[in-house]
């Protein structure tokens, strides 16, 4: 009688994890509650790819939580394609080099502030 217990209990604890849904295992003395859909609701609740150029809340995949970002600019290639654009329409090439000097024309890295991971890049013109 004993084992038809402890069988019908191995059912529906399988039944409830099949259901992702809170699970009570009892044994004895001692209830164990356990939720399965706790890590899947944090991951999507927060974005893993930069949306914009600040600071963001983003996942880390390596940390397994969400954090703000650091950002770093960076020259890329909608950067380049500003200087040679500048270079072909002015004449003087002083001007031309302005891109490297602003960060509004640069691309946007963001990283993990816990563990400086790279969590993506906003880039300048091209994304």
């Amino acid at each position: 009688m004993n084992e038809n217990n402890l069988e019908t209990q191995h059912q529906q604890t399988r039944s409830a994890q099949s259901q992702g849904t809170y699970q009570t295992i009892k044994s004895g003395h001692i209830e164990l509650q356990i939720n399965t859909n706790n890590l899947i609701n944090e991951e999507s609740s927060y974005s893993k790819v930069p949306q914009t150029r600040k600071s963001e809340k983003l996942f880390c995949s390596k940390c397994n939580i969400a954090v703000d970002s650091d950002i770093a600019y960076e020259m890329g290639k909608g950067s380049y394609v500003a200087i040679v654009i500048l270079l072909a329409l002015i004449i003087t090439s002083f001007f031309a080099f302005i891109p490297c000097l602003l960060n509004n024309c640069k691309d946007v890295q963001h990283r993990c502030s816990k563990c400086t991971k790279l969590l993506g890049t906003k880039q300048f013109l091209f994304g």
